[in-house]
Parts: structure tokens; C-alpha cells; sequence
């Protein structure tokens, strides 16, 4: 009877409903190419316009005057457009950079090897990501075979420690699989930095272990990342679009919005991009 008597809460909420019903189907491989071609069409607008017609029309519902609906309805998409990520508030105000580093010596670069770059060890690294808001999952898609699937958010703090060598050392930073390289003895032979993740009791720890030729010279030491930092989601991968689907769709619809951005922007990440640059610069011995 209420809705019946308030159109504006009524068709608020029937385009709230709308916006999750095409995005869900557009983005579901049943649909094809059809669907892919109305997710990346409408996909940066529909969860923002979900989350401001579902506080809307919640706020309209209640009887009382417009100024203080409209206010309502302002709260009331702060939450909704958080929704799952309001416990990350209190991750946020706890959180405090906690860093430490040592450095034996600097990279002993000979005249034949002033030109080397400093490589990363590949690990099975989890998906820790330095965005304390936000999906932790993301579309990516292929023209070839015309198809999307799930990939981790971004950005992901080993990602954002290749970024950071290669600023400091000024040239692009590539990953070496030294479990597959043909020289077995080539981890002994080069300059690479080893990254680590392990959780704690309060959080994760990141560990960039710099090493020259087999000897461990520097190390930079990141404790404190909140537990949440950490987006282990099933069904990331190419051919895997359909497992864990709805988790993953849901994920992203319900937290791609404008607040999640906006917080985004204003609070500090969990990446001490500064103090790791100089770390690289000093261990490295380059100016």
C-alpha cells in the first residue's frame, strides 16, 4: 500500500532492481556477445546508478519532510555503497605505515654489469591488494576468443613493487621464473629482489629481500597490512567465468560505485611507495 501511494520510491526501487538485472545477465557468458557488448556499454554506470535509486527509493518510504528524506537517502547510500566494506572503515583508522629496512651494502656493479637492472623472483604471491576499498576481482577479456573472464583487482602490491624498482632504477623491471630457467645456477649469478608475504598476528608482512649474486645485502620490512588487504577469490582465471560467477559478478557491482572511489582518493593506501623508492636508490647505489 505504500509503495502503490509513493511513485517516486516505487519506480525508484523498479530501476534499482533493472540496474542489477542487466548488469548480472550482460555480464554472464549465457548471454554472448550481446551481453558483453551492454556490460561495457553501461557497466561504469549501473552500479552507481543502483546504489543512488535504491537509497532514493528506501528514503522516500519514510513519512516525513523532503529535506530530511533527501538526507536520509545521501546516508543511506554512504552505507549501501560501501555495504560489505564498512568493517574496512575500522581497518582505516587503525591503520598505521609500519616500515624498517636494513642495508648491509650496496649492489657491487662491475664495469662490464653497470647497465644490469634488478630482476623479481616469481612466487606464488597472493592477491594483496593496497586499495583498501573496492572489488577485488575485475573483468578482463580477450578479441580473440570473444570472451571475458574474472582477473584479480588491481592494484596488487606486488605489482606496485615491480612499479616502484623501475621508477628507482629507470628502467622497465621484468619477473624471472628461476625454477624454469635453463641455468640452474643463475639466481647465483645476478641481482634480484625476493618478495614475501606472510600473515601475522596483526596482518600481513611484506619482506623485499635484495640479493647480489647469492648474498642477501638489504632488506625492506612492511608490517601491519590489515588482513582484509588479502582478495583470495575462486573462479580468477581464463575459462572460469562460470565458477563462482554470481560471488564474483556481486562483487564487483556492489562495490565499483563512487564512494568506494572517493574514499579511495582520500585515505592512505597500504603501499610505502616513498620509502621504498629510497630503499631501492640506497641498496642499489644508483643516484
Amino acid at each position: 500500500m505504500i509503495l502503490k501511494q509513493n511513485s517516486l520510491a516505487l519506480g525508484s526501487l523498479a530501476v534499482a532492481a533493472a540496474c542489477a538485472i542487466v548488469f548480472l545477465s550482460s555480464l554472464h557468458p549465457a548471454t554472448g556477445v550481446p551481453g558483453g557488448m551492454i556490460y561495457l556499454l553501461t557497466s561504469w554506470a549501473l552500479p552507481n546508478i543502483f546504489v543512488a535509486s535504491l537509497a532514493l527509493g528506501l528514503a522516500w518510504l519514510i513519512p516525513t519532510a523532503t529535506a530530511l528524506r533527501i538526507v536520509f537517502a545521501l546516508a543511506l547510500s554512504f552505507v549501501l555503497g560501501l555495504n560489505t566494506s564498512l568493517p574496512v572503515l575500522h581497518d582505516v583508522l587503525r591503520y598505521q605505515q609500519s616500515v624498517s629496512s636494513e642495508v648491509k651494502r650496496t649492489v657491487a656493479w662491475s664495469t662490464e654489469r653497470r647497465n644490469d637492472s634488478i630482476s623479481l623472483k616469481r612466487r606464488l604471491w597472493g592477491p594483496l591488494l593496497v586499495a583498501p576499498f573496492g572489488p577485488g576481482v575485475r573483468i578482463g577479456s580477450d578479441e580473440g576468443c570473444v570472451c571475458m573472464y574474472f582477473l584479480n583487482a588491481q592494484p596488487l602490491y606486488s605489482d606496485r613493487v615491480i612499479t616502484v624498482l623501475s621508477a628507482a632504477l629507470g628502467k622497465r623491471v621484468g619477473v624471472t621464473d628461476y625454477a624454469a630457467a635453463l641455468d640452474p645456477t643463475q639466481e647465483q649469478k645476478d641481482v634480484h629482489i625476493d618478495l614475501t608475504l606472510s600473515r601475522l598476528d596483526d596482518g600481513w608482512q611484506a619482506m623485499i629481500d635484495l640479493y647480489d649474486r647469492g648474498e642477501k645485502i638489504a632488506t625492506f620490512t612492511q608490517t601491519g597490512i590489515p588482513g582484509r588487504a588479502l582478495a583470495a577469490r575462486l573462479g580468477v582465471g581464463r575459462d572460469r567465468m562460470t565458477a563462482s560467477f554470481f560471488s564474483n559478478a556481486l562483487d564487483i557491482f556492489l562495490h565499483s560505485n563512487l564512494w568506494s572511489s572517493a574514499l579511495n582518493a582520500i585515505v592512505p593506501d597500504y603501499f610505502p611507495e616513498r620509502e621504498l623508492e629510497v630503499f631501492f636508490r640506497q641498496a642499489s647505489g644508483r643516484p
